[in-house]
């Protein structure tokens, strides 16, 4: 058992007011206090709601950051029907995203992103040229943004971000943007969402390039077709090469590469 899974193990036997006084020991980023907000969220429920929003509401930004941070995915492990406190979470971290203090906000941007509800969306869409990075990644790792009518543009400009990871995360989100129509997966494509990926194809960002190319890929764009190939045929292809190529193909998982590389051969002619 690793050391993460120990401190967890002994978590899960605290109250819920010791757990909330060990996410506030040691530094922010430890993992000791992470592990105590992952029990807590697990946890869920009425009680673990009102110390979280007490601590919300407390006069040490540490403390509201964690009460964010529960709050961001409480009960998450349930189907949203079945998470009683969404609305009043969602409306905790609206409170909180003005706030002077950056940890704070930036918690209270996450929490909007995790909880996703329609208003949350369109809250932290707003903040899609927030100076922080943190905040408008938060934007970009928000599965919900792209049901958003707003969702494809504000990706697209994401893409374009001066962080990298941003850039990543964006485009990833639009690559896997899809419907599912007649029990088949299909991805929301147009011209732009493709001007928007070749624009990535020459990325200093390794991960975002790859992104970029499965995107392409898999709206069926030659240009795609033919670098994913290319990675495929090379000695140093990634698992989402493999990846892309299976679902672009209709294969099962774990088809030989070699496989892959005559199906796109074939696509391609």
């Amino acid at each position: 058992m690793d050391e993460g899974a120990r401190t967890r193990e002994n978590f899960e036997g605290k109250s819920t007011e010791e757990l909330f006084a060990a996410t506030l020991k040691g530094g922010y980023e430890d993992d000791a206090p992470w592990e105590a907000v992952s029990v807590l969220r697990l946890r869920g429920g009425a009680r673990v709601f009102e110390v979280a929003k007490r601590y919300c509401g407390s006069g040490d930004p540490k403390a509201r950051a964690r009460g964010l941070s529960v709050l961001a995915q409480l009960d998450a492990g349930k189907p949203d029907v079945e998470r009683p406190f969404m609305a009043e979470c969602v409306s905790i971290a609206i409170e909180h995203i003005r706030e002077s203090d950056e940890e704070v906000v930036c918690c209270a941007a996450w929490a909007l992103s995790h909880l996703g509800t329609e208003r949350a969306v369109a809250t932290i869409i707003n903040l899609r040229n927030h100076p922080d990075a943190d905040v408008r990644h938060a934007i970009a790792c928000c599965i919900e943004l792209r049901k958003h009518p707003e969702g494809v543009n504000v990706l697209t400009a994401l893409m374009e971000d001066e962080d990298e990871v941003i850039r990543d995360w964006a485009t990833f989100a639009l690559g896997n943007d899809d419907v599912i129509e007649g029990g088949m997966r299909r991805f929301t494509d147009s011209p732009e969402i493709r001007t928007a990926f070749r624009r990535r194809l020459d990325d200093s960002y390794e991960e975002a390039r790859r992104e970029a190319i499965w995107g392409l890929a898999l709206r069926n764009d030659p240009l795609g077709v033919s670098l994913l190939l290319k990675h495929l045929e090379s000695e140093e292809w990634w698992n989402g090469d493999r990846d892309t190529a299976e679902e672009l193909l209709g294969l099962q998982p774990d088809t030989s590469v070699e496989e892959l590389r005559d199906g796109l051969r074939r696509l391609l002619a």
